[in-house]
């Protein structure tokens, strides 16, 4: 499913990977003080589980609801941040929605309580979990969007996309557009879409506790690439 990469250029920027992360860790416990709530960097991020209650996001090719990977993945790859040292924060933490009554309107009041729980966390950036479909089944890999106009969530997506990519062998490109949880946050925010849905193989893969934890830990590579280039 996936182009096969050169071994050697993976082996190389893992490595490159590894040697910033610690670098970077070293540095912000060195220059930064501890936060109230005893995360070793005062640095937070949010992650964002796209979807949840009555809105169940994309149905994979086997009837998988987004919203529930959404919620998977997101848990997985907060946990990877805090054994980072970095403070977590999530928008949701169970399988319903954050819009209360499912009324007319839910979807904005669903969005509107995320942006609140963002405002309230006061984070460095926030990562929104999804997963992607598209009328081709046979396209594969992550990719990441951002809000058109915020050079800093440009970088930010474009550091993951970088990440993703020598990963996949893809030569996906970061897209910017209009989305709510990006363009009504100060902070560099992103979408991360993990997968396709609609191609079955890796809709299949993206059910496996294996790939997940592996694609989480290239988002977190991704961040880190990203902040040592800022």
């Amino acid at each position: 499913m996936f182009v096969v990469c050169n071994a050697k250029k993976i082996t190389a920027v893992l490595i490159v990977l590894i040697v910033l992360q610690l670098a970077l860790t070293l540095y912000l416990c060195a220059t930064r003080l501890p936060s109230a709530d005893t995360s070793l960097i005062d640095f937070t991020v949010v992650i964002d589980a796209g979807h949840g209650g009555i809105d169940g996001g994309v149905v994979g090719s086997d009837g998988v609801k987004e919203s529930a990977l959404n919620l998977q993945y997101a848990k997985q790859l907060g946990e990877i941040f805090q054994l980072g040292g970095f403070n977590v924060v999530y928008t949701r933490k169970t399988d319903g929605g954050l819009y209360g009554l499912a009324t007319k309107g839910f979807k904005l009041r669903d969005m509107q309580a995320r942006k609140q729980i963002i405002e309230n966390a006061r984070p460095n950036i926030v990562i929104s979990v999804h997963m992607n479909k598209f009328a081709q089944s046979s396209r594969t890999g992550p990719q990441v969007f951002y809000q058109s106009g915020r050079q800093d969530g440009k970088l930010l997506a474009d550091n993951l996309q970088q990440v993703f990519n020598d990963f996949t062998g893809n030569s996906h490109q970061a897209i910017g557009g209009d989305f709510y949880v990006c363009r009504e946050i100060s902070c560099p925010s992103v979408i991360v879409e993990c997968g396709f849905l609609s191609n079955p193989q890796e809709c299949a893969l993206l059910q496996t506790p294996e790939y997940r934890k592996q694609i989480c830990n290239y988002i977190y590579n991704g961040v880190m690439l990203y902040l040592y280039s800022t």
